[in-house]
């Protein structure tokens, strides 16, 4: 993943990027009429390519690191849910239970909070590995 910002203050060995934020009109709001507004997200960077204020930068994530992150965030707690929902139904409804879809949805629902507190474990521990960083890739003319 990346994307080009430009540099707004520097803090020492930290650079402060600024992105625009994409529209959902593909950034030609002239062209709609949706009336949205893009605003911009800022990030800090270690300055690794000792840039001043205003100038372009690319900025960048490794795609392995970044699929990495999109499994933990969103794959896994959607397989655990999925699990949990499937085998809560097949076992409340063998088992006899009239209400078995609710206890099935709700046997989901817990197992989708499991997976939402794994993967807070897993990110308090990678978030210590500097590879999960953003990093300044070039500097964009």
């Amino acid at each position: 993943m990346e994307e080009v910002g430009f540099v707004k203050s520097i803090n020492g060995d930290l650079a402060n990027v600024v992105f625009p934020r994409k529209s959902g009109c593909g950034g030609n709001c002239g062209g709609c009429t949706g009336g949205c507004a893009s605003s911009s997200e800022t990030i800090e960077i270690k300055n690794t390519l000792n840039v001043s204020v205003g100038t372009r930068v690319q900025v960048g994530i490794k795609k392995s690191i970044f699929s990495k992150m999109i499994f933990w965030a969103y794959i896994f707690p959607t397989i655990m849910f999925a699990i949990g929902l499937t085998a809560g139904l097949t076992f409340f409804k063998s088992s006899g239970y009239g209400n078995y879809e609710l206890l099935g949805a709700f046997t989901g629902f817990i197992l989708l909070g499991i997976s939402y507190f794994l993967s807070g474990k897993i990110d308090k521990k990678v978030s210590k590995n500097n590879e999960y960083e953003f990093q300044m890739l070039k500097i964009v003319k």
